[in-house]
């Protein structure tokens, strides 16, 4: 593989790592509506740190419901 191929798959990878948190806070269940939209302008702007502070601060919808 010469160097160009090397470098286009590194980028490739950086991208999807970057991108992951992304999809990974769209696909939740956990919120919706405008909230989801903050997560994700979150997750945008910190990647991996915006959406770890997702996960340890979004209570899931089932224990919402269940105190209702």
């Amino acid at each position: 593989m010469s160097s160009t191929t090397t470098d286009l798959l590194i980028y490739l990878l950086a991208i999807i790592i970057y991108l992951a948190p992304i999809s990974l806070v769209i696909n939740s269940k956990k919120c919706r509506g405008q909230e989801k939209n903050m997560w994700l302008l979150v997750t945008l702007l910190f990647s991996w740190l915006g959406w770890l502070l997702f996960i340890s601060t979004v209570k899931s919808s089932k224990s919402v419901n269940k105190k209702r």
